[in-house]
């Protein structure tokens, strides 16, 4: 179906390109669902739970830039859902869009996605930088001593990093994830509505 290296593949027909969007779609917005519950989660938590903030009232940078990747990776998953409703379209020859049109909405599929992936690299070279600092602040061979349930102190080594820093991490990276499958998605959709020879997908 996707024959990069042929520059002078056979143009498409509406037919084939609806049956693109349609499975893509469906595999993007099933991948993205799936990858994107972890974050949802993280940062849902975050902003009910979030220690201090009770006190303070206020959140903070990292997290209000978490929360606007959150509404990014929520429209990048209703995009790919978008694909499927747009598949609908194509097959039919009086609702049929513009290639134009169809070229627009992919490139802001594109530029959904590349936004998510960059605010959750952000994030997520803040986070990671920040515990390895908390990390290297230990003299080399330290054993952290914390409380256990019982009222007595047990040595373990790295109780710096909490599960829920490993949690925040896993949140960070299944988002990029989510942004990676939605920008293959749509370049893979794009390459092919270009292929089509003629100005409207007819």
């Amino acid at each position: 179906m996707f024959n990069f290296s042929d520059s002078e593949a056979p143009s498409q027909t509406p037919r084939q390109i609806a049956r693109s969007f349609r499975w893509l779609g469906w595999i993007g917005f099933g991948l993205q669902c799936a990858l994107g519950f972890i974050p949802i989660l993280v940062v849902v938590a975050n902003v009910l739970f979030q220690p201090g903030r009770q006190q303070t009232g206020r959140l903070s940078l990292g997290l209000w830039m978490a929360i606007a990747c959150l509404f990014i990776l929520l429209f990048s998953i209703y995009w790919c859902f978008r694909y499927t409703l747009l598949a609908r379209k194509l097959e039919d020859r009086d609702l049929r869009p513009a290639k134009s049109e169809v070229i627009r909405d992919l490139r802001i599929g594109i530029v959904v996605n590349v936004a998510s992936m960059s605010i959750a690299l952000l994030i997520a070279l803040f986070r990671v930088g920040e515990l390895t600092i908390r990390m290297l602040t230990l003299p080399q061979g330290a054993t952290v001593v914390t409380p256990n349930q019982v009222g007595t102190t047990v040595g373990s080594a790295g109780t710096l990093i909490t599960p829920s820093n490993m949690i925040a991490i896993q949140a960070m990276v299944n988002t990029i994830a989510a942004g990676l499958i939605g920008l293959v998605v749509t370049m893979l959709l794009l390459y092919q509505v270009r292929q089509h020879r003629s100005s409207y997908i007819d």
